[in-house]
């Protein structure tokens, strides 16, 4: 039997119902019994994922 992690087929829409219930990526994981870096993953495929800005540079005053 293959892994679950590797069945996208079959995990996709339970990922994409508790994303959109706003269950955070570690208990999807928990839920789904896969690993959290598998669902994230899994999210970042789907296009679930949050664009990250740039990072901003402390600025000192002094």
């Amino acid at each position: 039997m293959a892994r679950p992690a590797l069945d996208r087929v079959r995990l996709a829409p339970a990922i994409r119902l508790y994303h959109r219930k706003g269950v955070p990526a570690r208990g999807i994981a928990l839920r789904l019994g896969i690993s959290e870096r598998s669902t994230r993953g899994i999210l970042k495929d789907l296009g679930l994922t949050a664009q990250r800005g740039p990072a901003l540079k402390e600025v000192r005053h002094g």
